[in-house]
């Protein structure tokens, strides 16, 4: 923990409770001062008092993750996939960082059932680029409504308030409202029906979408890049949304939670890129010499967002 995370830390005033036990086997070990270990220890009893909660940091506990905070800038949390460590932002109030810890805790999980890390630079691009926006924005989705379904499952157990500061977070504001108006619907939070919305409901964020494509995607392919690693990435291989929707739509039993028709994934506003992004992207694969020549790699940019169904017809019209 930095000199700043620690001056942080004691700045905060020390729980009445003096309770380090943690109502999960096995428990986390948490990093850092007892303070720390007092809030994150507080979140984790709140999150196993759902059966979903409880799952999603069983796995990531039994795989070895350890937890942590540490301060950091426009961002509530991160996991680390090689050094199995998920950290909080300090800064963040405790009834946001329990939906946070939920989201963490999912990605340690899609890790441990082979998700690849789409922030590692040494990872080959063997996968066209409309597979890799449709998973690496699939991988987020799936987070934010596994951290929903678990504050919707407290909410029923009389525990409000971790549910109402996830929907007041800015960010969230349509996860929120699409996952209420699907709780109208009788047994949404059991038959998978709200946490289908609040996943879908994640596309309409469109700075969210752009911040991560250019994350995922340009930041990845200009480093492998600068190193010479592009010349061996195919770009060739594709998945269809329905096999990436089996893999990382999860019930707790194994089956799969993903209600509505998974081919809606692979058109409209869930595949569209920015295009300011999309005119990076383009540029960079038409640089990689070993990049598959496929409509799922065609990026041509368009006033606003750049579509993979645009890509098709511009292909059709241009007889390639």
């Amino acid at each position: 923990m930095s000199e700043m995370n620690q001056d942080f830390s004691r700045s905060i005033p020390i729980s009445e409770s003096d309770n380090l036990k943690q109502n999960l086997e096995p428990p986390f070990k948490i990093v850092g001062d007892k303070n720390t270990q007092l809030r994150i220890t507080e979140m984790i009893n709140q999150i196993v008092e759902s059966e979903t909660g409880r799952k999603t940091l069983e796995i990531a506990s039994k795989a070895g993750y350890t937890l942590g905070m540490e301060f950091s800038p426009g961002c509530n949390g991160g996991c680390n996939k090689e050094k199995k460590h998920i950290v909080l932002n300090p800064l963040t109030e405790d009834l946001v960082l329990i939906g946070v810890l939920v989201h963490e805790s999912r990605h340690a999980g899609q890790f441990e059932r082979g998700e690849y890390d789409a922030s590692d630079d040494r990872r080959p691009r063997n996968e066209t680029i409309k597979t890799n926006v449709m998973r690496t924005r699939a991988v987020e989705a799936d987070a934010q409504a596994t951290a929903i379904q678990v504050l919707g499952e407290l909410m029923e157990k009389g525990n409000h308030e971790p549910l109402l500061a996830f929907c007041r977070q800015p960010d969230n504001h349509a996860i929120g409202k699409a996952f209420e108006h699907a709780l109208w619907e009788e047994n949404a939070l059991e038959n998978g029906a709200a946490r289908t919305a609040a996943f879908l409901a994640w596309y309409e964020n469109e700075p969210v979408k752009k911040a991560y494509d250019e994350a995922y995607q340009v930041e990845m392919m200009e480093r492998r890049e600068a190193r010479g690693d592009h010349k061996t990435d195919t770009y060739a291989t594709s998945q269809s949304a329905a096999q990436i929707v089996k893999e990382l739509c999860l019930n707790n039993d194994g089956s799969c939670y993903f209600s509505a028709d998974p081919k809606i994934l692979e058109s409209g506003h869930y595949t569209e890129i920015h295009w300011e992004t999309a005119k990076k992207i383009g540029d960079l694969i038409s640089r990689a010499p070993a990049a598959k020549k496929t409509v799922e790699n065609f990026n041509q940019p368009q006033k606003d967002t750049v579509s993979f169904n645009m890509a098709r017809a511009a292909l059709d019209r241009s007889g390639r």
